[in-house]
């Protein structure tokens, strides 16, 4: 093979370790002796393990914590800050510092995530270096490349939005540290966030030029539409109306092989993602990878999890407006003798949340999505609103609500937005979009993108008296801190979050 650089012996051990054993060793590797990449890069079986990598270390174990794996890091991160979820007790696990935002220098579920994350990224960056695209380039290895330009964007997306304020705070903020090399970059100041998105965007667009979908099980991998689907996210961030829409129509305009789950199989798609007709990238586990208690679901579902997160009273409220909307399935209130069950020596009724379980039937099991179509069409409605394209935004919107199970007049006209209480478009479709992606790390990103306060006024454990609790959108304490150990501690130039 021909046109490949030079490659590090460290990297080279960490990456075979990585795909081989999962070694839990791997954090503390660091790639600084030479080798030539020739043996490891010399034919598509080495590139497609590689690539393969970025996807192990998503969601396999790499340290001694078996509750910290990446994926359900992120989603709990994300998700667990928000108003639609509540937790009935205190507990030991750092995830408890998401709800009452008692971030801490070193916190543990987000330093893994960082360093795991610029693992990934490291990853990555061994193919986008070490191999250039030229005429003979076949269409496999356009793939792999792609895809690592894909997961290294995507990973630069998850850490800016755990660790920076969005681009509609100011694009010169601190953004996240944009490691591209494959070493000698531990000293390095944190990107602007104008920076940060500019990369996030770069990658995604080059990822959607080379990929094209693998033969097979294509959403298990990074692909042309996945990122086109994180490219109209990404342009969402950074307020780029016109860009959104592009970027949304490659998926929506008929060319793609996704479309709207229907109704029918609306719950069977969410918990057996493999086979859903709109999830565009999912990290696949199969049934002998079910993480059990730590497991995504695991704190929503009690049925075979610890079930004690539950949805919030608004977002009860909300959802229960239409009873009929087939996304109230997915909450599933517990029941003794007739009688809501109550979680034990708490006033909260157990509502276990089913999104992220019964893969093949198992409580635990699942494959999580990290882009569908809904969102993509909802990522435009959003677009169109901003624009004042108030009859596109409401069309996306409705062809959500409809596949939900709502017809007539419960359907939004420009005419009818007082009747159901919005003030705006835009608020109407914050509002599709906090039913449709709940719980997937969506909500607390829509508030603080659009400055919009949180408004956590309702009882949990934090709250037990449902005392006023609104934090504002540009608070200190909306992002994480920049972990201590993992950067700050050996990075002179990297600035600690407030």
């Amino acid at each position: 093979m021909k046109n490949i650089k030079h490659i590090t012996f460290g990297l080279f051990t960490a990456l075979l370790m990585v795909t081989t054993t999962g070694c839990e060793d791997f954090l503390d590797l660091k790639p600084y002796d030479a080798l030539t990449a020739e043996q490891l890069l010399q034919d598509e079986a080495g590139m497609q393990g590689l690539t393969n990598g970025s996807l192990r270390m998503m969601k396999d174990l790499l340290g001694e914590e078996a509750n910290n794996v990446y994926v359900r890091v992120l989603f709990q991160t994300t998700e667990f800050p928000s108003d639609n979820v509540l937790i009935v007790k205190s507990t030991t696990d750092p995830l408890w510092l998401s709800f009452n935002r008692a971030h801490i220098l070193s916190q543990e579920n987000t330093s893994y995530l960082w360093a795991t994350g610029y693992k990934i990224i490291l990853n990555s960056n061994t193919i986008i270096n070490n191999v250039t695209v030229g005429e003979n380039t076949s269409d496999e290895m356009k793939q792999y490349i792609g895809e690592s330009y894909f997961y290294r964007g995507m990973v630069f997306f998850d850490l800016a939005r755990l660790f920076s304020f969005p681009p509609s705070h100011g694009l010169d903020n601190n953004g996240i540290i944009l490691r591209t090399g494959l070493g000698g970059e531990d000293s390095k100041a944190r990107a602007t966030v104008g920076e940060t998105y500019r990369q996030i965007i770069s990658d995604l667009r080059k990822g959607a030029d080379l990929m094209t979908m693998r033969s097979t099980d294509a959403i298990k991998y990074g692909n042309k539409y996945a990122a086109y689907g994180l490219l109209s996210r990404a342009y969402l961030f950074t307020e780029k109306w016109d860009s959104v829409i592009v970027a949304a129509n490659q998926v929506l305009d008929g060319n793609s092989p996704f479309e709207l789950e229907p109704r029918a199989s609306y719950i069977h798609g969410l918990h057996n993602t493999a086979s859903s007709r709109e999830a565009m990238f999912i990290l696949y586990h199969d049934d002998t990878e079910n993480r059990g208690s730590g497991a995504i679901g695991s704190m929503y579902n009690g049925d075979g999890g610890w079930g004690e997160v539950f949805p919030s009273e608004p977002f009860r409220a909300l959802i229960s407006q239409y009873p009929h909307d087939v996304r109230n399935q997915l909450l599933d209130t517990v029941f003794v003798n007739g009688v809501p069950a109550l979680y034990q020596g708490t006033p909260y009724e157990k509502i276990y949340v089913t999104k992220f379980s019964y893969q093949n039937g198992i409580p635990t099991s699942h494959s999580p999505i990290f882009i569908r179509l809904s969102e993509v069409l909802l990522n435009r409605a959003e677009a169109y609103a901003h624009l004042g394209q108030d009859q596109n935004a409401l069309d996306d919107v409705n062809a959500i609500r409809e596949r939900a199970g709502l017809s007539g007049g419960e359907l939004l006209t420009t005419g009818n937005l007082g009747a159901h209480g919005f003030a705006s478009v835009l608020e109407a479709v914050l509002n599709e979009r906090r039913l449709e992606l709940a719980f997937e790390g969506q909500r607390r990103d829509d508030l603080m993108r659009n400055k919009i306060d949180l408004d956590r006024s309702f009882s949990s454990a934090q709250n037990v008296n449902g005392a006023a609790d609104v934090y504002p959108y540009n608070g200190p304490r909306q992002i994480y801190y920049i972990p201590a150990a993992q950067e700050v501690a050996y990075n002179p130039l990297c600035e600690q979050n407030d």
